[in-house]
């Protein structure tokens, strides 16, 4: 009984990867909300989206901007400009963050302009057990 029990509570815990996919609304603006509540692990980090092309015309986008905004639980506010590789499915955005503060960090995402045909933006947290 205790071990079904024990089984139960662990089941229960934070799952290892949270995904969270946002389609295209043509404004460019993405939030997320991403759920970090050990501060003895890390965590990692991708975006992921799928671009459009259209047939027979040579891609005109090598990389594109992602103005992003995190926002700590406590209302304390990072921002940074990373690049987004266009021809990439998937792409690490940070590896083994350790949160300074507990708790849901909000996380904003602005593409401006966004690339013709992008159909969204993903992301893609897993925490990392040390």
């Amino acid at each position: 009984m205790i071990l079904a029990a024990a089984l139960l509570v662990a089941a229960c815990g934070e799952p290892p990867a949270r995904e969270q996919f946002i389609r295209s609304d043509g404004t460019g603006e993405y939030s997320f909300e991403v759920v970090m509540t050990d501060t003895l692990a890390g965590y990692n980090l991708s975006f992921y989206t799928a671009i459009d092309h259209p047939l027979m015309q040579p891609d005109t986008v090598a990389s594109f901007p992602l103005q992003v905004v995190w926002r700590s639980p406590s209302g304390r506010y990072f921002s940074e400009t990373v690049y987004y590789p266009a021809d990439s499915l998937r792409a690490r955005y940070r590896s083994g963050v350790v949160p300074s503060e507990p708790g849901t960090w909000e996380l904003g995402v602005t593409i401006a302009p966004e690339p013709p045909g992008l159909r969204g933006l993903g992301l893609v947290c897993s925490k990392v057990v040390r």
